[in-house]
């Protein structure tokens, strides 16, 4: 069952959403490609398996406890439990995974590091979030 591919669905259906209102699409237009160095959705897709572990996300409490080891338990609190999500910035987003990781990420695509880092920091949260409906971690340590 590829549960992260259907919440990342969600989630990038609900981004675009929220952008639509800025242009009306124009007739005979062709799909609009990702900037120049940004992920695109099926980018996204490998990325997000990649960190949390195929579509199952069965490495979720490693990816929390990543975020935890680096201080911020308060924002993965938030995520996982109902109720707003604390946002997290770039630079939180290198010092969790590390660039190098993320320079190997980011190559493996063709895509800028920075960029990267400032996708997964507004998506990982919405996504966790998701993986976690009843407020609870799974085999939480």
């Amino acid at each position: 069952m590829d549960i992260l591919g259907e919440i990342l669905k969600q989630v990038l259906e609900g981004a675009a959403q929220q952008q639509a209102p800025q242009r009306a699409p124009q007739p005979q237009q062709r799909p609009q490609q990702p900037p120049q160095g940004m992920p695109s959705p099926d980018d996204l897709g490998e990325i997000f398996k990649q960190i949390f572990g195929g579509g199952s996300a069965q490495k979720l409490p490693e990816v929390v406890k990543q975020f935890e080891e680096k201080g911020l338990r308060d924002e993965v609190d938030s995520w996982v439990r109902t109720g707003p999500n604390k946002p997290v910035s770039r630079r939180q987003i290198e010092d969790v995974f590390g660039q190098r990781e993320l320079d190997d990420i980011a190559r493996q695509r063709n895509i800028d590091r920075e960029r990267l880092a400032e996708v997964l920091s507004r998506y990982i949260p919405k996504i966790i979030d998701e993986l976690t409906p009843s407020g609870q971690l799974q085999a939480r340590r």
